[in-house]
């Protein structure tokens, strides 16, 4: 079960995304304001949420770090460009562009710093890229490929995101240290693209099957699996995945949560009072917290969805004591008050 935080919207707005979360619970993604179409916003628990001014009146927030430093892009005025920053408090940094070229992204930043995204090169392919101590780094392509992209980067660098080949389909990828490698596609699909990796190298993605279907993934230990969909016959799509290899996502419409038991609707892991439709888990982070987007009424809000810890069965004789014990406390008081808030 999961505590449900709407995030609310920006002053002057009527709705938010979310798209990352970090390590701690901070949450960022985007939402219209009085002061733009589409402004990055930074949520966390104590600061509540707040706009994120990235210089632009259509700009997103994409990734976030335990530092609460968000990333992502903005377009200018006339929508003829875009290009990615790193806002850390009230400072935007912008990040340069490949050689020659005039538009880049950044998708997700790690805790230490380092981005990653795309940009377009003088050829005007697209590329990946990392970006550190303000070095812009290519990540190249595949072999005979012309197109590379990095979705997503855990904690020890290692990055993911997709890339053509010789048979210029594009393929999750995975680099560590070098060069992209390839992971492949399974039977009956054309093409994939990761987008998260887990700090043990847990990879979730998406596979397309050529025709509109898609199937979401995950690569454990040189494999990899698909993970079905909520309904039969029916389509998937993953964003996010932690160190336990919980997989969130997306799937016919509705959000899901995949984990050794299998695909889970994850409004059904919600309190039954929650009157929010949740279409998209988008981010997980190693606590279990999910970023997420609901509905309800028309309206569309970015969520935090919190774990609810259990106690272990064998706490709960003692848990059930104490609580005994307390009551009987309470009474000889004459005090009635509410001993356990859930």
């Amino acid at each position: 079960m999961y505590n449900v935080i709407d995030l609310g919207v920006l002053p002057g707005g009527t709705s938010s995304a979310a798209a990352g979360i970090s390590s701690n619970g901070a949450v960022t993604g985007f939402g219209d304001s009085a002061a733009a179409v589409s402004q990055p916003f930074l949520w966390t628990s104590v600061s509540g949420l707040s706009a994120v001014d990235a210089g632009s009146l259509f700009a997103f927030g994409a990734g976030i770090n335990a530092s609460a430093t968000v990333v992502g892009y903005g377009f200018s005025s006339d929508f003829s460009t875009y290009s990615a920053f790193i806002i850390d408090g009230s400072t935007n940094t912008s990040i340069p562009t490949l050689p020659g070229g005039s538009n880049n992204a950044a998708t997700a930043i790690n805790d230490s710093g380092t981005v990653v995204g795309y940009s377009n090169d003088a050829s005007g392919a697209i590329i990946g890229f990392s970006y550190a101590s303000h070095t812009l780094t290519s990540l190249g392509t595949l072999p005979g490929g012309t197109t590379s992209q990095a979705n997503a980067i855990n904690a020890s660098g290692t990055i993911v995101g997709q890339a053509d080949g010789f048979d210029g389909l594009l393929h999750a990828v995975v680099a560590s240290g070098g060069n992209w490698a390839d992971l492949g596609v399974l039977a009956g699909y054309q093409s994939s693209f990761a987008s998260a990796i887990s700090n043990n190298g847990f990879i979730s993605g998406t596979l397309n099957d050529g025709s509109g279907g898609t199937m979401a993934f995950l690569w454990q230990s040189g494999s990899m699996s698909a993970l079905g969909a909520l309904l039969p016959g029916g389509d998937s799509r993953a964003y996010g995945v932690n160190s336990a290899g919980v997989v969130v996502g997306s799937s016919d419409g509705t959000a899901f949560l995949y984990d050794n038991t299998g695909m889970h609707d994850l409004n059904g892991l919600l309190s039954p009072t929650s009157a929010w439709l949740f279409t998209e888990a988008d981010a997980i982070n190693d606590s279990g917290q999910i970023a997420a987007i609901g509905f309800y009424g028309g309206q569309q809000h970015a969520f935090l969805l919190d774990p609810v810890s259990t106690p272990e069965p064998a706490t709960l004789p003692l848990l059930c004591g104490a609580l005994l014990l307390l009551a009987a406390g309470e009474l000889r008081h004459f005090q009635f008050r509410k001993a356990v808030k859930r």
